[in-house]
C-alpha cells in the first residue's frame, strides 16, 4: 500500500504509524540478519573455492613432473646448466604467469639432514626473491618437512617467512615405481590478496542486503525487480553450466576413446600414461564443476526447476556405468549385480538429475574401494518405491561422521587421507536430488568394511508401466560394458 502525502487527506488512525515502524524495524532487522548470514556463507564459499583452486593447481603441476626428472637434478648450482632444471623453471614460470593470483611456484627437496632445499623456482635470477638450486629453506614448517614422508597434498597459512606472508598449497611429486615422495611442489598466494578476495565476496551480500533498506520507503515494486534479477542469475548459471560442462565432457569422451584397451595400439606407454593423466584431471574437473553448480542450484532452492517426465532408472544406471567404465578399470574394481532385476524400473523425474545422483554414488564407490574388489548393486521393490542399493568394500565412514557427510562441504577424516579428489558435496547433492523426487537416501557404513547407499525412489504413477513397450530408438536396457560388469541383470 502506498501512502500519498496529501494535506487534505485524513490523518492516519492512531497507532498506525507505530505499527508501521515496528513492521519496518522487523524488515530491517531481517534484511540485516540475512545480509550477515549471506556474507558469512559467501566468505566461507569463497575461501573453500579459493583453497580448492590452489590445491588443484598444485596437484596438476606436481602430476606433470616425473620422478625421472627429479633424478636428473643435482640440487646444487650445477643444475644451472642442466637442461632438465631449465625446462622445469620455464614451466613453473609459465604457470605463475598464467595464474595472476599466484606469486611463487617452486620445487622443494629434502636432504638426509632433514633440511629442505630448493630444486627450482619461478623467479628470474636477477629477482630479490630468486632461490638458486640447492639453497636451504630454513623456515620450512614441520608440516612441510613431514609431507616428504606422508605423501599427502596440503594447504597451510597464513604463514610468514623472509619472503612475506603466504597461503601455500603443496603437493607431492610421487615416484610411481616406489610410491615415495621425491619432491614437493609449492604454490604461494599473498595472504593479503587471499583475504581481500574473500572480503570482497563477503561484502557483496551486505551490499545487496543494503539495497532494499534504501528503497523500502520509496518503491515496493523493487521485489519484482529482484525476482527478475534472480531469474537472470538462474538463467546465467544454467548457461554457464552448459558452457563449462560441454567442452570438458567432450575432452573426456575423446580421451577415453583413445585409451580404451585396443583402441590405439600404436600409442607408446608414456603417451598412454600422459593421456590417462589428462583423462583423470579432466574427470576431476567435470566432477568439481558439476558439484559446485548442483550445490548452487539446491542452495538457492531452485530444485523446483527439475524436469518431471517418465524415466527408466535402469537406463540411467546403464548410462552411468558406461561413463564409469574407465575409472573402474583403472581402480581395478568391478560392478556385480545381485538378485533379480526387472526389465524396466519406471519412475518420474529429471533424467539428468537422476544420472547425476547415481554418478556420485558409483564414483564414490570406485574412489574408495580397494583394488580387485567388487561393487555390488541390488534392487528390490518396497511399498511402491524402487530401492537401488550400491555396496562397496572400501574404507567406510566413521560412525561419528556419517551424518556430516550428508550435510555438504564435508569429507570424512579417513577419506581425506585417500589420494582421491573430492569436494565433500557429492552425497549432499545426491540426497537433495532424491528427496526432491519424493524419495530418501539411507547410508549404512562401517569403517574399514565398506559403505552401502540405499536410494528409495517412488515408482511411476502409471500402473503397470514396466510392461509398456519402449521406443524403437531406445538402446537395449541390458547392454552394459563387459569390461567392468558381471552378473548384469
Amino acid at each position: 500500500m502506498k501512502l500519498k502525502l496529501d494535506r487534505s487527506a485524513a490523518a492516519p488512525p492512531a497507532g498506525a504509524q507505530p505499527k508501521r515502524r515496528r513492521y519496518t524495524s522487523s524488515v530491517i532487522l531481517l534484511v540485516i540478519a540475512v545480509g550477515v548470514a549471506g556474507s558469512a556463507m559467501a566468505g566461507m564459499n569463497a575461501m573453500l573455492l579459493n583453497r580448492d583452486q590452489m590445491m588443484s593447481q598444485a596437484r596438476v603441476a606436481a602430476d606433470a613432473i616425473s620422478a625421472d626428472e627429479i633424478s636428473l637434478l643435482d640440487g646444487s648450482d650445477k643444475d644451472l646448466e642442466n637442461k632438465t632444471y631449465q625446462d622445469l623453471k620455464k614451466r613453473m614460470t609459465r604457470m605463475r604467469e598464467a595464474n595472476p593470483g599466484t606469486r611463487f611456484v617452486y620445487l622443494l627437496g629434502v636432504k638426509e639432514s632433514n633440511d629442505v632445499f630448493f630444486y627450482a623456482d619461478s623467479e628470474q635470477e636477477d629477482s630479490d626473491s630468486y632461490s638458486p638450486p640447492g639453497e636451504i629453506y630454513p623456515e620450512a614448517s614441520l608440516r612441510l618437512k613431514a609431507s616428504f614422508s606422508d605423501d599427502a597434498p596440503f594447504l597451510e597459512g597464513p604463514s610468514r617467512d623472509s619472503f612475506g606472508t603466504w597461503i601455500s598449497a603443496l603437493a607431492p611429486v610421487i615416484d610411481q615405481s616406489t610410491g615415495k615422495t621425491v619432491a614437493v611442489l609449492g604454490v604461494d598466494e599473498p595472504a593479503k590478496d587471499y583475504f581481500v578476495q574473500i572480503a570482497i565476496y563477503s561484502i557483496i551480500p551486505l551490499i545487496l542486503a543494503a539495497i532494499p533498506l534504501t528503497v523500502l520507503y520509496r518503491n515496493r515494486k523493487l521485489e519484482e525487480k529482484e525476482r527478475e534479477i534472480t531469474d537472470l542469475k538462474t538463467q546465467f548459471v544454467s548457461v554457464a553450466s552448459h558452457e563449462l560442462r560441454s567442452p570438458l565432457n567432450g575432452v573426456l569422451w575423446a580421451v577415453q576413446s583413445l585409451i580404451k584397451p585396443g583402441a590405439s595400439p600404436n600409442l607408446k606407454s608414456d603417451q598412454l600414461k600422459l593421456l590417462t593423466s589428462v583423462y583423470n584431471n579432466t574427470a576431476s574437473s567435470v566432477a568439481t564443476v558439476n558439484e559446485i553448480l548442483d550445490f548452487s542450484i539446491f542452495d538457492r532452492n531452485k530444485a523446483n526447476k527439475l524436469l518431471h517426465e517418465r524415466v527408466d532408472l535402469k537406463d540411467v544406471l546403464n548410462d552411468v556405468e558406461k561413463v564409469m567404465t574407465l575409472s573402474a578399470q583403472e581402480a581395478g574394481v568391478t560392478f556385480k549385480y545381485l538378485g533379480d532385476w526387472p526389465e524396466h524400473i519406471p519412475a518420474e523425474g529429471d533424467p539428468g538429475a537422476f544420472k547425476r545422483a547415481f554418478s556420485n554414488i558409483l564414483s564414490n564407490a570406485v574412489k574408495y574401494s580397494p583394488k580387485d574388489s567388487t561393487i555390488e548393486l541390488s534392487y528390490k521393490k518396497e511399498a511402491g518405491n524402487h530401492v537401488l542399493s550400491v555396496r562397496d568394500h572400501g574404507i567406510g565412514i566413521p560412525a561419528s561422521e556419517q551424518s556430516k557427510v550428508l550435510e555438504g562441504y564435508y569429507r570424512a577424516a579417513n577419506a581425506t587421507k585417500v589420494k582421491a579428489h573430492g569436494t565433500g558435496m557429492g552425497l549432499w547433492v545426491t540426497k537433495k536430488i532424491i528427496e526432491q523426487h519424493g524419495g530418501k537416501l539411507v547410508l549404512e557404513s562401517k569403517e574399514n568394511e565398506g559403505t552401502t547407499i540405499h536410494s528409495y525412489i517412488p515408482g511411476a504413477k502409471t500402473a503397470d508401466e514396466s510392461n509398456q513397450p519402449q521406443p524403437e530408438s531406445d538402446p537395449p536396457k541390458s547392454q552394459r560394458p563387459d569390461s567392468t560388469s558381471t552378473n548384469t541383470p
